[in-house]
């Protein structure tokens, strides 16, 4: 995941396991909860 030896040891638990489920959900391995596009975020007058 592109992270040193000391990024792993000292990051909090919560970040590793979202950028754990992040690297899933990129290679393909899972799939997001909830799909979501930008246009469903943003409204059409923004």
């Amino acid at each position: 995941m592109g992270m040193t030896p000391d990024d792993f040891w000292f990051c909090p638990l919560g970040l590793f396991l979202d950028l754990w489920e992040c690297h899933k959900q990129y290679t393909g391995v899972a799939k997001p909860k909830v799909e979501l596009f930008i246009d469903e975020v943003l409204t059409s007058g923004v």
